[in-house]
């Protein structure tokens, strides 16, 4: 078996690990819920995260079978850093003895490298979520699968207690359907780039609108996992696109009962994703992909831009319904305005060629244009502070006809790489319009706030409401509203 049992409730897996060794142990121990943790170089977190997690478990699942699995990707068969796995299995050593027997009793964790599983050796996300996925379906007692990204800071004891609440309002009133649950909350303004300019947008194209799904932290039912043993992987969703993937997937089924719940704020490492690395292009790549597989299977997106058809929401929680108030984001140094402005003048010629391709020749001229512009202005202190001026309507404008040319080429890659260059740059618009909200108005005073860059305390719930989160619903619904335009492109 390529699972050790490290003490009672504690396993450790092997690399690589054996096709249902996992889930034989999961359905030996009668899970009902199972809790997942994809990580990669998370050791100074899991171990935190896991000790809130276990004593929430405990607390809001008393007297249910709950299973921790933490499919790590810093573990390779090449590369054996253990300090993600051991780092996890220590910390629930210790938080088990801090628990009475009868608690302990109900609880299990399992640390596993997911290297290799099934012969696959794709780094990434997807491949930790895979193994997870595979494993958890063989075990015939599980109701709920809870993914919780492996870097967040956050309290998870009102999460559960939300996401159990979800769970028996579902059985009560919708059990004939399963159902799929996705987190809304507030987040830095410079962080959820994919989320806010490409995912809320391109969800709508599927004929609802969900957001959520590419956060991270969704639940999921039975029959939810279901669909990702039967989709087909690519590279795209075994790396960074699986979030993307199972969102699109779980709005192409009538069955399937899609919620998003306000849960606070999304504690975590905030990532940099506009230095264009190969995540977003993944990303996107992922959600175009699901488009063109569901046109082709049943002619959804040509329908649904030919007929007049709501745009469906799914059932939403508020805080006035899940009980979590407003949490501030708080302040982040990771805005480097200088290492902005390079990548958008320093990347231009590698994705050139796409965007050209792509784009009508006057969408391309005024890009061009304005990249000129960017990289003859010297950015000296007291120069006003600018990116490429890629407004909101120019960036939606750039969807239309980058969907249209997908649909009329079936040419996903090519879109791909046009969408990412250009979504860097219409959120990095989004950033300047709310940094100079903010007061800085030239390179020079972004310099000095970046240093420590957010909202005064006061001032963040009706900002983050009125000024981020209303800005981009109105993005996504306005795409919605004028998507015959798509149409008109082809």
């Amino acid at each position: 078996m390529s699972l050790k049992k490290q003490e009672n409730g504690l396993y450790q897996g092997g690399c690589p690990l054996k096709k249902g060794d996992l889930g034989n142990l999961l359905a030996e121990f009668e899970a009902e819920i199972v809790i997942g943790h994809p990580t990669f170089r998370n050791a100074d977190n899991i171990g935190k995260e896991l000790t809130r997690g276990i004593k929430a478990a405990a607390d809001v699942y008393s007297g249910k079978k709950v299973a921790f699995i933490v499919s790590d990707g810093s573990y390779r068969m090449d590369s054996p850093d253990a300090t993600t796995i051991t780092a996890a299995l220590e910390a629930s050593k210790q938080t088990f003895q801090e628990l009475e027997a009868k608690a302990r009793k109900n609880l299990l964790v399992i640390a596993t490298p997911y290297d290799g599983y099934k012969e696959d050796r794709t780094p990434g996300k997807g491949s930790a979520l895979k193994l997870l996925f595979d494993e958890v379906a063989l075990c015939p007692s599980m109701k709920k699968l809870i993914l919780l990204d492996g870097d967040l800071r956050n309290d998870f004891k009102p999460w559960f207690q939300v996401f159990h609440r979800v769970q028996s309002a579902h059985q009560a009133n919708k059990g004939d359907k399963e159902f799929f649950i996705t987190a809304r909350y507030a987040r830095h303004f410079v962080d959820a780039s994919l989320t806010r300019f490409v995912v809320g947008p391109l969800t709508t194209l599927m004929g609802e609108y969900v957001p959520g799904g590419i956060s991270g932290d969704i639940v999921l039912s039975a029959g939810a996992v279901q669909h990702e043993r039967d989709a087909e992987w690519d590279e795209h969703r075994r790396r960074y696109g699986t979030d993307i993937a199972t969102t699109f997937d779980n709005i192409a089924d009538p069955k399937m009962e899609i919620y998003e719940m306000y849960l606070g704020a999304k504690l975590h490492d905030i990532t940099d994703e506009a230095k264009l690395s190969v995540m977003p292009g993944e990303v996107i790549g992922a959600a175009l992909g699901r488009i063109l597989h569901y046109e082709k299977k049943d002619g959804r997106l040509t329908r649904l831009l030919k007929e007049d058809i709501p745009l469906k929401r799914p059932e939403t929680w508020g805080p006035e319904k899940t009980g979590i108030e407003f949490i501030d984001p708080g302040f982040t140094n990771v805005f480097d305005v200088d290492v902005k402005r390079k990548t958008l003048v320093d990347k231009f010629s590698q994705f050139e060629a796409p965007m050209k391709t792509v784009l009508n020749p006057d969408t391309f001229a005024r890009i061009e244009k304005s990249h000129t512009h960017l990289a003859n202005i010297s950015a000296r202190d007291s120069d006003s502070f600018e990116f490429l001026n890629m407004t909101r309507d120019f960036w939606t404008d750039i969807l239309y006809q980058s969907i249209a040319y997908m649909i009329s080429k079936g040419d996903t890659e090519t879109v791909k790489l046009c969408l990412n260059y250009l979504y860097t740059a219409a959120f990095l618009e989004f950033c300047r319009e709310k940094i100079m909200s903010l007061g800085a108005k030239t390179f020079g005073e972004v310099r000095k706030m970046q240093k420590s860059l957010g909202v005064a305390p006061g001032k963040a719930r009706d900002f983050y409401k009125n000024e981020v989160d209303a800005v981009v619903e109105k993005m996504a619904l306005d795409f919605y509203d004028g998507r015959r335009k798509i149409l008109e492109y082809m």
